[in-house]
């Protein structure tokens, strides 16, 4: 019986780090196809005050780094990292920076259809590959689509509540367990990970004694 490890994804969309951390680590569970590695995605909100339609990107990159040498030796490091990840991401593309809380909705209402983590991927692609302004409805059902998520369905999900109370309490839950920033991986509630760690630190941490136990 192969061993079962539970680990559990902190992230936000508009967390660019959160994008290469979640390829390095899925780059390491396609290496331990001995083990039977479940994967949970759970929300967190970098940017919570935003409004729903977003900011423009250029004034939130503004207000965040005060200049413009700052941010492009920033964004250097990140496309740096992107790029030894096998990332290809655009960022000259995105014009909006987003309120996430619809895309964390989405992305827990796909758990109930267990495609969680393939909206996940589908919507970090969506972002940093082709720009796309998510907090645009039209925009999340052309993303969701080819997974077989029916536009209207869709709409009518983000037109109403539902998921809002969920999501809040798993932030909540997320605040509790003493996350301040993301990503951040939980391995069987025993081992935390923080950062976008490369693919060798998660092969790591999958051989540590801790995560031995047979599931």
């Amino acid at each position: 019986m192969k061993k079962k490890i539970v680990v559990e994804l902190v992230v936000d969309i508009v967390c660019p780090w959160c994008y290469v951390g979640k390829k390095n680590f899925l780059d390491a569970v396609a290496e331990r196809k001995d083990i039977d590695i479940e994967v949970k995605v759970l929300p967190f909100q970098l940017d919570p005050a935003s409004p729903q339609e977003g900011v423009p990107r250029k004034e939130y990159l503004r207000n965040k780094f005060g200049n413009d040498d700052n941010f492009k030796a920033a964004e250097a490091r990140l496309l740096s990292a992107a790029e030894k990840s096998g990332l290809k991401m655009d960022m000259e593309k995105i014009k909006t920076h987003i309120n996430t809380l619809d895309c964390h909705r989405l992305i827990w209402w796909a758990g109930q259809k267990s495609k969680q983590l393939e909206v996940t991927n589908a919507l970090y692609a969506a972002y940093y590959e082709e720009g796309l302004d998510l907090s645009k409805t039209e925009n999340l059902q052309k993303t969701l689509g080819p997974l077989g998520f029916n536009p209207e369905e869709v709409s009518a999900f983000l037109k109403g509540n539902q998921g809002r109370e969920e999501v809040g309490a798993l932030i909540g839950e997320a605040y509790d367990l003493g996350i301040s920033g993301v990503p951040f991986f939980i391995f069987d509630r025993k081992i935390g990970v923080s950062g976008a760690q490369p693919k060798e630190v998660f092969l790591q941490v999958f051989q540590d004694p801790a995560l031995q136990g047979e599931g």
